[in-house]
């Protein structure tokens, strides 16, 4: 109860997003039995428990495992070596909560598992959002708004596909694709399980997701290019508060998956591994030949990382090993696991 979580206030919009607070998780239970119990009304709002790093911040606690079919998790599994953070969230919310239009960091998959509760899923498949932009180039906070359908202001609206809708129960899980932008609304009183993750089928969109990102900040800062020597270096930093990632971060992303999947071919599985739950056990239940398919999607990505204009431009004497010299050694790695 003394747990201190972020809890966003769903009447409120702060730019594309709802604002947040952070409170102690007694209190917002407290809130939620009396948000409950006055019909679901409060003179607080409709408060919205989500983004909780419960796994994070309870390792101790193993309050639950994630279903194998998603349990190739390179984004978990490389910031639980980093440390500091990880993309496993709990979410808790009384009916009518809800989360605004988006797509998911990086452009990783989720998943979202129903503990209990029910929710409504709306869904546009990658690319139907630039249908869905305003006339400044904006996306919208809510795409049920009936604002949406005003061509003066979403002038492309009329040829967007309508949203895939999905309505989830508890004790069901939703998958979505990378890239997919979708809004969420609590019909019940919900609580859910969150993963972002990113893994070999969906790395090289995470990689062009980062390029676009580079280009968009390159446009913002164009007029300021020449009187600034280290013009590539503050690109870099300004797409990092972005994102959450920069192009020497997103080498170590793919060095630390890389390393995982190499020892596992070389060493295999000692029995101290094998008997916990963490990344390198779940790597090799997938088994060998999963191993490889994740070294060749990563050396295919690590090379396209080496060949680009603006990593070449970074000081990279910092990287261990050096790029070329990994890329070396998972492309002999791949060589010798197929013999």
């Amino acid at each position: 109860g003394d747990a201190v979580v972020p809890v966003a206030k769903c009447d409120l919009r702060e730019y594309n997003s709802h604002p947040k607070e952070l409170l102690p998780l007694k209190e917002f239970l407290e809130y939620w039995r009396e948000y409950i119990g006055n019909g679901h009304s409060s003179p607080r709002g409709c408060l919205y428990l989500k983004d909780w790093h419960l796994s994070r911040a309870f390792p101790e606690q193993d309050v639950y495992s994630t279903p194998v079919y998603f349990s190739s998790d390179w984004l978990n599994e490389y910031w639980d070596a980093a440390g500091g953070d990880d993309f496993r969230f709990v979410y808790m919310g009384p009916k009518g909560s809800w989360t605004p239009f988006h797509a998911d960091v990086f452009r990783s998959y989720s998943w979202s598992a129903n503990v209990c509760g029910r929710k409504r899923w709306l869904l546009y498949p990658a690319g139907q959002e630039e249908f869905l932009r305003d006339s400044h180039g904006n996306l919208p906070f809510d795409v049920t708004s009936p604002e949406l359908r005003d061509p003066r202001v979403y002038p492309r609206s009329s040829r967007s596909q309508a949203p895939l809708e999905i309505l989830q129960e508890a004790g069901e899980i939703v998958f979505i694709p990378s890239g997919w932008h979708h809004q969420v609304h609590n019909l019940e009183d919900t609580i859910s399980i969150n993963h972002n993750w990113v893994n070999g089928c969906n790395v090289a969109v995470m990689w062009c997701f980062l390029q676009d990102e580079l280009a968009a900040v390159h446009r913002e800062l164009s007029q300021w290019k020449d009187p600034v020597e280290d013009w590539h270096l503050q690109c870099q930093l300004i797409m990092k508060s972005c994102t959450g990632i920069d192009y020497k971060e997103f080498y170590n992303f793919l060095k630390v998956v890389a390393e995982n999947r190499i020892s596992i071919l070389e060493k295999g599985l000692d029995e101290e591994s094998s008997s916990r739950r963490d990344s390198r056990a779940a790597i090799s239940a997938l088994g060998m030949l999963h191993a490889v398919f994740d070294l060749k999607r990563t050396a295919k990505v690590l090379g396209s990382l080496i060949a680009n204009e603006d990593f070449g431009k970074l000081e990279l004497s910092s990287l261990s090993p050096p790029p070329q010299v990994l890329l070396q050694r998972l492309e002999s790695a791949i060589d010798t696991a197929l013999l």
